[in-house]
């Protein structure tokens, strides 16, 4: 089966602080470079096939470090986006405490459409149906990279294991952190969970 390595990107000043999303402009920081380069060096010892990316720049800088060790150029794919957060990407953690609709988020994240946004069932659909679009063009056991975000890959996560989406808060995806699973359109198997290289 096609392996994909999902990675989520390295450290900004803003995690935390800021529900980032899909805002543009927002970079690694010194410690989200020196992730990437490791997670790069790990990665290294794998037959890498291809490296596709979200396109917001947290997420190409941690792919293009991957890309660099492996010869291989960056492929920027919309499927991996941060799910769409509409009217509350951008608010800060004090702000985001006191809205309802982050509030349903925490609580009955199944049920949650963001304002002008997507629901967590569309964010999944999306990046399923990329997964497998990709997926589909692999031989057996060729090897891809993706890099994406913290909601974007539990998402995909919750999907491949038959988890419901009511139970997303109960994965962790860090900085940086290498998951592995194999991927079909008709069979997943995960292999590593949000693995930290060292």
């Amino acid at each position: 089966m096609p392996v994909f390595w999902l990675v989520r990107h390295g450290k900004t000043d803003l995690i935390g602080k800021k529900l980032c999303g899909n805002l543009p402009g927002i970079h690694l920081n010194e410690e989200g470079i020196a992730q990437a380069k490791k997670t790069a060096e790990y990665l290294y010892r794998f037959d890498i096939k291809a490296v596709y990316s979200s396109p917001i720049e947290r997420a190409l800088e941690t792919a293009q470090a991957i890309a660099l060790h492996r010869g291989v150029e960056v492929r920027q794919a919309e499927f991996l986006r941060e799910i769409n957060f509409g009217e509350l990407q951008g608010l800060d953690a004090p702000a985001l405490r006191q809205d309802p609709a982050w509030q349903d988020f925490l609580e009955h994240p199944a049920q949650v459409k963001f304002p002008h946004g997507e629901s967590l069932a569309e964010a999944q659909d999306r990046v399923v149906t990329g997964l497998n679009e990709v997926a589909a063009d692999m031989e057996d056991a060729d090897q891809v990279v993706c890099v994406a975000h913290c909601e974007l890959l539990r998402l995909v996560v919750c999907y491949a294991i038959g988890l419901p989406l009511e139970k997303l808060h109960t994965l962790t995806i860090d900085p940086a952190s290498v998951s592995k699973l194999e991927w079909t359109a008709r069979r997943k198997k995960l292999h590593l969970l949000n693995w930290q290289p060292e």
